[in-house]
């Protein structure tokens, strides 16, 4: 009998710490992370992405808690719009349209268009470069 209850406690146990968390601490957490990797310099590669990493992880519990506060779908949606609560998906977010695109399109894609860009922007230069030369010698 005694292996029952503990069973079930145990189950309790984990259901408790499964659970989503508050909504109110995950926002904290998550602009806690967003706020550290703001302040952090460029050159410490290393905390900037345990920041992004946090970022990230903290950004899907906080769609956890929201789906456990406010349910999912259109009902939830309606929810959260009378609970006048500010959506947390990444598009909300200000973000630049590179930014965008960057997250949006393949990686091997967006290497390929930057490298392109790169060598049209090379070129570009040469070219000018060249005019330069051409005027100054016909001078």
């Amino acid at each position: 009998m005694s292996s029952v209850v503990n069973r079930r406690a145990d189950e309790l146990l984990l259901e408790k710490m499964l659970a989503p968390l508050p909504l109110e601490q995950a926002r904290a957490s998550l602009a806690f992370w967003s706020e550290r990797r703001g302040r952090l310099p460029f050159y410490c590669l290393r905390d900037r992405r345990e920041a992004d990493e946090m970022i990230r992880r903290w950004r899907t519990r906080l769609a956890a808690a929201e789906r456990a506060r406010f349910g999912t779908g259109i009902l939830g949606q309606i929810r959260r719009l009378l609970a006048l609560e500010p959506p947390s998906w990444p598009i909300s977010q200000k973000r630049t349209l590179v930014a965008l695109a960057w997250a949006v399109v393949p990686r091997r894609a967006a290497v390929v268009a930057m490298a392109a860009l790169g060598v049209v922007l090379f070129s570009l230069a040469a070219m000018g470069l060249g005019l330069i030369v051409l005027v100054l010698q016909a001078v």
